[in-house]
C-alpha cells in the first residue's frame, strides 16, 4: 500500500498496524503531547513545527498522514507546515468503488482507514478523515476536513458539510444536508437537514445548542 517514506502527524493507536507492516518505509511521528507515545518500534520525529518539519523533509521528503480527528487542526497544520507533501492514505482492506476512487485521487489528504466501504459517486474533498467500519453511500458529499468517527453510517444522496464531526456509530437518512462545523454525537440518528454549527444528539437527533468553537 504505501510505497515511499511516510511520517504520521499525531497521536493515534490505530494506525500501529500500518507502521509494522510498512516498518521499512516508515520515517517517524510528530506530536505536540508532552506524554511519551509507546508505540510499535516508535520514532519520534519531533513536535508539529515547521522547524522540526524542515529538518526531516530535507533529510526524506516523506508523504505526510495528519491523523487527528480535529478538522480545523488537520488544515492549520496542512497549510502551515506540511503543504505538498500532505497526502492520501487508503487502507487495502477498505473498498472504493472506481467512480469515488477517481474523485478522491484528484484531493489531498484524506485518510480512509481500515473496513470503510465507499459506494459509487461519493465526492470527499481536502482532508476529509473516515474512521474505521464507516459506510458512505451513493451520490453522497463529504466535506473538506470532515471527520467520520468509527462505524458512521452515511446513506444514500447525504451532504456533509466541512469541518463538521459525525460521531461514532452514527446513521445519517437519505438526502439529509448537514451543515459546516456541525457536529453529531455517537449513536445518533439523523433525520431531517442540520444547519452550520449545529451540535446534535439523539434518535432522532434533536439540536442542543449552537457550536461557534470548532
Amino acid at each position: 500500500m504505501i510505497k515511499k517514506k511516510f511520517c504520521l502527524v499525531g497521536v493515534e493507536f490505530d494506525f500501529e498496524d500500518l507502521i509494522s507492516d510498512h516498518y521499512d518505509n516508515y520515517v517517524g511521528f510528530f506530536t505536540s503531547k508532552k506524554n511519551k507515545f509507546y508505540s510499535y518500534k516508535r520514532k519520534k520525529l519531533g513536535k508539529e513545527n515547521f522547524k522540526d518539519w524542515e529538518r526531516v523533509k530535507k533529510k526524506f521528503n516523506p508523504d505526510v498522514f495528519i491523523t487527528i480527528d480535529n478538522g480545523r487542526e488537520r488544515e492549520v497544520l496542512y497549510k502551515k507546515i506540511y503543504k505538498k507533501n500532505y497526502s492520501n492514505l487508503i487502507f487495502d482492506s477498505s473498498y472504493v468503488s472506481h467512480s469515488s476512487k477517481k474523485f478522491l485521487l484528484r484531493k489531498r489528504g484524506i485518510i480512509v482507514q481500515k473496513f470503510v466501504k465507499i459506494m459509487p459517486n461519493v465526492k470527499i474533498y481536502d482532508g476529509a478523515k473516515i474512521n474505521v467500519n464507516c459506510q458512505i453511500h451513493h451520490g453522497s458529499i463529504i466535506g473538506k476536513f470532515a471527520t467520520l468517527a468509527p462505524a458512521s453510517v452515511i446513506l444514500g444522496n447525504v451532504k456533509i458539510g466541512n469541518y463538521t464531526y459525525i460521531g461514532a456509530n452514527s446513521t445519517i437518512l437519505p438526502n439529509i444536508k448537514i451543515g459546516k462545523h456541525s457536529i453529531v454525537g455517537a449513536g445518533s440518528v439523523v433525520t431531517k437537514n442540520i444547519g452550520d454549527y449545529e451540535v446534535v444528539a439523539g434518535s432522532p437527533a434533536k439540536l442542543l445548542k449552537k457550536n461557534k468553537l470548532i
